[in-house]
């Protein structure tokens, strides 16, 4: 009983500090200490990293505090796991946009776009899984149990449901899988080989979209969105989303 009551208690204590650091980091935010903010909300992702709101929050400060490339490190962060999100997804385009970027493909329609990206991968694996076992309870239920033409009904809708989710699933998991990466030094030298004895085939402007193929050591070999240009660049000029 005395570990459950010291449990309790640490728990609480963990949730005021969180709640403490999140109202510190909105309260320097509102009085334009961005910097400051930046770190309080760092520590606030310490706790829970997949916070959505709080990545916006700490996206929003580094973009106020005149850091791109890091906002947009966290603005796609939060729209993988919030897609639907009105405010993450506008800012994400404005800040693509300030950069001389395209977020929405320009040949798709922006309502398509919004519809095919409402759920997250994982949420749309989650419903998969759902579906699945619901059909599995209700086809044990028609088994053995009456009323059998309703539980049939019901595991028509979950096959029509799970075939749904899956072909959505299977549809994004391409997109999904990707690797992106930010460039966040002021420009990187994309070379023709892991080394930097291999020349410069092209370099790219910071905060620029990249797509992480491979790597090799200190290396990736990426891709230039909205290009064909490929190369080798030093891990440590790009940060992955």
């Amino acid at each position: 009983m005395r570990k459950l009551v010291l449990s309790l208690c640490l728990c609480f204590v963990c949730l005021s500090a969180f709640a403490q650091t999140k109202d510190s980091a909105a309260e320097k935010y509102n009085t334009g200490d961005y910097l400051a903010a930046v770190e309080l909300y760092h520590q606030a992702l310490q706790d829970e990293p997949s916070n959505p709101y709080l990545l916006y929050n700490l996206e929003n400060s580094y973009f106020k505090a005149g850091d791109p490339d890091k906002a947009l490190v966290y603005y796609w962060r939060a729209f993988k796991v919030l897609p639907r999100d009105n405010d993450i997804r506008h800012n994400l385009s404005f800040a693509m946009k300030t950069t001389g970027q395209t977020f929405i493909p320009e040949d798709i329609p922006e309502s398509v776009f919004i519809f095919y990206n409402y759920f997250s991968f994982e949420e749309l694996k989650g419903f998969c899984t759902l579906f699945a076992w619901l059909f599995v309870i209700l086809f044990i239920c028609y088994l053995f149990f009456g009323k059998k033409k309703l539980v049939r009904l019901f595991c028509s809708i979950c096959i029509v449901l799970f075939t749904i989710f899956a072909v959505w699933t299977g549809l994004r998991y391409e997109s999904a899988k990707e690797r992106l990466a930010v460039v966040t030094t002021a420009r990187a030298e994309l070379r023709s080989g892991p080394g930097d004895n291999f020349p410069v085939s092209v370099s790219v402007p910071k905060a620029h979209l990249l797509t992480v193929e491979d790597s090799k050591g200190d290396w990736y070999l990426v891709r230039v969105q909205d290009d064909t240009s490929k190369g080798w660049v030093l891990k440590k000029f790009i940060e992955e989303i």
